[in-house]
């Protein structure tokens, strides 16, 4: 059998174009190239000497049409305004002029539809294998590596798909008997050196240059719009300049609170001779926390609409003994005068349906600053150690599972909430059994802490109207 290798690579190119790369066998290809004589395994034979087999063949094809478009490319004056315009333009131009050429020259076109089988081929398709924007270095752009391989990706699929739907049409109209000066393109004209003739690939290769360009072009920020208008550039660094001074005053006024409470708790421990504050913790929200939260509730992102809507941002987390000492200590701090109460919430006396209890209640204190008092919001939660440990679990029991808790650990911790109820009340009942209620514990002791003796007796000489019924008058 005779080796045309020129005849096998045209035949071939026609054949993969037609049925694609894995459905052509050797035989089919030496009997399209005009070797009839020839049986499978000669025909497989010759491929595998001239080519190294079929896969072979198709790089060899490939070598070819990609020296003829480089050629194109390498007559190409540079187009656009800028260095990817200029770029983008001969990646496009330098493929339909080459299939422009090959229709020129009366050979009929078979590469587009070629080059489309070959890269959706899973072993060939991704080994370099496809169009001449592989022939060329990737345009000198400034984006990261992965969208400069992914835009890569989308420029080469467009053009190979394009040009070989273009090619399937003008196959079907020259089948057809469709004049050529009819088809889409018509009007757009190339020197051949004969005189003008119209050029079926004008049009197609004028619209992929704006496809192309498109997305090369588009901002590389998923879909968000950026770079961002100016106001919002503006808008952005207003907000980060008050925010700081916002979320200051949110932490002065958590510190004006916690004095507050280390001031009762003094006072109950030391004058009162009992001490119902077993722990105390506060924390203010992070401004990435409170802009989260304003999305989240649709509210208008200005300081002062944040101010009303968002009651949380700073918080205060009191534990006592006992659910007396609760109510105890909520009365003592909301009846300052300083101190306005905007809302109060009893989940003591009112639990929720999961068995939650505490105190709620959101005050309002004023901070004062250089410029003047500033009235801030603060949420104080006041409960047991009790209801403290049974929220604390349930909390991590729901961030665990994302807030979709299996009902037998909703009932479970329902259950849980009423066995820490009851334990509240025996501890209370058992303390008020043995030092009585809280509020007769306030009997002074008969003598004076850190104070002598001799001193004392030297001071009740001294205090005018000592004999008097009531000395203690003497000392207001």
């Amino acid at each position: 059998m005779p080796a045309d290798d020129g005849a096998l690579t045209a035949a071939a190119e026609r054949l993969f174009a037609e049925y694609g790369l894995r459905a052509v066998t050797a035989r089919q290809i030496a009997e399209a190239a005009g070797l009839a004589e020839a049986d499978g395994d000669v025909a497989e034979t010759a491929v595998a000497q001239l080519f190294g087999g079929i896969d072979g063949l198709v790089r060899v094809i490939v070598a070819r049409h990609a020296t003829g478009v480089a050629k194109v490319r390498a007559g190409l004056a540079a187009e656009g305004p800028d260095e990817l315009h200029a770029w983008i333009s001969a990646e496009v131009r330098s493929v339909t002029g080459y299939l422009s050429g090959l229709s020129e020259a009366g050979r009929p076109s078979w590469y587009g539809r070629f080059l489309a089988q070959v890269l959706a081929d899973p072993v060939l398709g991704g080994a370099g294998l496809g169009p001449a924007v592989e022939t060329s270095a990737g345009p000198r752009v400034a984006l990261p590596e992965e969208v400069l391989a992914s835009r890569l990706a989308m420029t080469r699929h467009l053009i190979v798909q394009t040009v070989a739907d273009r090619e399937r049409e003008l196959a079907a109209q020259e089948q057809g008997g469709v004049p050529t000066d009819t088809r889409p393109g018509a009007g757009c004209t190339t020197d051949t050196g004969h005189g003008a003739r119209p050029d079926p690939w004008a049009r197609t290769a004028d619209a992929l240059v704006d496809a192309v360009t498109a997305i090369w072009f588009a901002p590389a920020d998923h879909g968000r719009g950026f770079p961002p208008p100016p106001a919002m550039i503006e808008f952005a660094r207003g907000m980060q300049r008050d925010f700081n001074r916002f979320v200051m005053e949110y932490r002065f006024a958590v510190d004006e609170v916690l004095t507050k409470v280390t001031i009762l708790r003094e006072e109950f421990l030391h004058l009162q001779r009992y001490n119902p504050i077993e722990h105390v913790s506060s924390r203010v929200k992070t401004p990435e926390s409170i802009l989260r939260k304003v999305v989240r509730k649709q509210c208008e992102p200005t300081l002062p609409a944040i101010r009303r809507n968002i009651t949380d941002i700073a918080g205060i987390r009191i534990t006592c003994s006992f659910i007396a000492d609760t109510y105890r200590l909520l009365e003592a701090l909301t009846s300052q005068s300083d101190v306005r109460v905007v809302e109060i919430k009893d989940y003591i006396a009112h639990p929720k349906p999961n068995g939650y209890k505490s105190l709620h209640a959101i005050i309002e204190i004023p901070v004062f600053l250089s410029t003047g008092p500033v009235p801030v919001i603060v949420e104080v939660q006041i409960r047991t150690i009790a209801m403290d440990f049974w929220a604390s679990l349930e909390h991590k029991i729901f961030y665990k599972y994302d807030g979709e808790v299996p009902g037998h650990l909703v009932r479970e911790l329902t259950e849980a909430a009423g066995t820490a109820g009851e334990m509240d009340r025996r501890m209370e009942q058992l303390h008020t059994h043995i030092r009585g209620p809280v509020h007769e514990n306030d009997a002074a002791s008969g003598t004076v802490a850190g104070i002598d003796e001799k001193l004392l007796r030297q001071l009740w000489e001294l205090l005018p109207g000592k004999d008097s019924q009531d000395p203690r008058d003497r000392l207001r």
